[in-house]
C-alpha cells in the first residue's frame, strides 16, 4: 500500500456507529476470517516488530504532548522523560504523589483551590510547596539531614527532583513518607 501511495494511519473509531469506512473495514474483516482459502499478506513481518513499532510511535507521540502541555509543571521535574516513569518502580503512597504531583495535601495547592485560607506551612516560613517542604521546611530539617547524607556523597545541595528521585529513591520516600501534613 505504501509503494501505491497510500497513507496509513491507526486512529479509534466508536464501533457501530454507521461510519462507512469502519463497517466496510469490520466487514471486510469478518469476511477474511473465515475465508481459509485468502492469503496471509501479513506473514513477512513478525507481530513482535509491529507491536515494537506501534510502542515507540505512541511513546513518541506522548512525549511530544507531555513536552508541549502546560500541565503537570511539578511532575515534569521529577520526570521530563515519559519513559523515566514508565520504568520506575515506584512505591506510591498518598505523601509521594502529593510530592511528586504538587497536589493533595500541600497547603499552596489547597490555598489556590480555595479550599483553606492560607498556604503558609505549619513552620510559618513561607508558602507549603513541593520545594519549600522538600528543600526548606524546618520542621524536617532532622529527616532531610538524613536524606542529604546519602544523597550528596557526589553532589551539591540541593540536588534536582529528577535526579533526588532517579539516584536516590529509597532515601527520597523514606523522607517523603515521614512528612505529617496534617
Amino acid at each position: 500500500m505504501k509503494t501505491r501511495g497510500w497513507k496509513i494511519a491507526l486512529g479509534w473509531v466508536k464501533a457501530h456507529a454507521g461510519k462507512w469506512g469502519n463497517e466496510l473495514a469490520d466487514k471486510l474483516a469478518k469476511k477474511a476470517a473465515i475465508n481459509k482459502t485468502m492469503p496471509k499478506s501479513y506473514s513477512k513481518i513478525p507481530k513482535s516488530v509491529t507491536i515494537n513499532e506501534i510502542e515507540e510511535e505512541s511513546l513518541r507521540k506522548w512525549q511530544k504532548i507531555w513536552t508541549q502541555t502546560t500541565k503537570g509543571k511539578t511532575t515534569k521535574e521529577y520526570f521530563p522523560e515519559v519513559t523515566e516513569r514508565l520504568t520506575m518502580k515506584l512505591h506510591l503512597t498518598q505523601n509521594l504523589t502529593a510530592i511528586l504531583s504538587g497536589h493533595g495535601k500541600m497547603r499552596e495547592y489547597l490555598h489556590r483551590y480555595k479550599i483553606i485560607d492560607d498556604p503558609t506551612c505549619p513552620c510559618g516560613e513561607g508558602a507549603q510547596t513541593t520545594d519549600h517542604v522538600i528543600y526548606e521546611c524546618e520542621r524536617l530539617s532532622k529527616e532531610r539531614e538524613r536524606m542529604k547524607c546519602v544523597a550528596t556523597r557526589n553532589n551539591p545541595w540541593p540536588i534536582n527532583k529528577r535526579d533526588l528521585l532517579r539516584r536516590h529513591y529509597n532515601e527520597f520516600k523514606e523522607f517523603i513518607n515521614e512528612i505529617q501534613f496534617d
